[in-house]
């Protein structure tokens, strides 16, 4: 393959690889707590593809089971994997009375699971859970020294290379509102534009390579006639 051909190739799989990030954005626009991905491509032109970790706006809902976060931070979940993290709030009781997120995942505490009985819960700031009167328990809310190391595992939900950098328990710069909603942070209008933007280079380096493939075809068949 030649170096025009070999260019225009990885061009149109980097826009197709843009164009899916953001198409997957935007079909999570609706997804509580949810955080975009970006696509780009460095100096050396290899693809990257991190985390925008920046807030959602929070909607209110008046649920006691829903929460959001305020600043930097994640809920801790138990999964059937091991420990997750997850931004996404929106919470309610199993049949057991456990604290669980929308996947049926425990959610924890200081002390472990939490099991709420009662019908006056309050959650304050720094994520003291209190039930009728009576402290229960604290949310385990984390945030990490080390973002990148950070990776999304789907269900929204993310895993953390703790070889990578360090967990950090109650972090002092995150809040807990309690009967609210963190929203994703894709701006729809946003996303739409870079979808375009995309789709025109994809489309740029299709015709680029249809050029090429036929112009080599051109050659081999005048070679063709040459040597006949």
């Amino acid at each position: 393959m030649d170096v025009g051909m070999y260019q225009a190739v990885r061009g149109f799989h980097q826009q197709r690889q843009r164009f899916e990030t953001i198409a997957n954005n935007l079909a999570n626009a609706g997804t509580v707590g949810f955080k975009k991905d970006v696509f780009s491509i460095d100096e050396g032109h290899r693809e990257r593809t991190r985390v925008d970790l920046s807030p959602g706006g929070t909607r209110h809902t008046n649920n006691p089971l829903d929460l959001a976060l305020e600043g930097e931070g994640f809920f801790e979940v138990e999964t059937a994997f091991g420990r997750r993290f997850t931004r996404n709030g929106n919470f309610s009781l199993n049949a057991q009375g456990v604290l669980v997120n929308q996947n049926g995942d425990p959610v924890l505490g200081e002390r472990g699971r939490i099991t709420l009985e009662g019908d006056d819960i309050r959650i304050d700031a720094s994520g003291e859970v209190v039930v009728n009167g009576e402290s229960v328990d604290r949310l385990s809310v984390v945030a990490f020294d080390n973002v990148d190391a950070l990776r999304k595992e789907g269900l929204n939900r993310y895993t953390y290379n703790e070889e990578q950098g360090q967990i950090l328990r109650a972090p002092e710069e995150v809040r807990v509102q309690q009967g609210y909603l963190e929203q994703s942070n894709v701006i729809v209008v946003e996303e739409m534009v870079r979808m375009v933007e995309a789709l025109r280079a994809y489309e740029s380096f299709q015709k680029v390579l249809q050029s090429l493939d036929e112009a080599n075809l051109k050659s081999i068949n005048e070679v063709g006639k040459l040597q006949a």
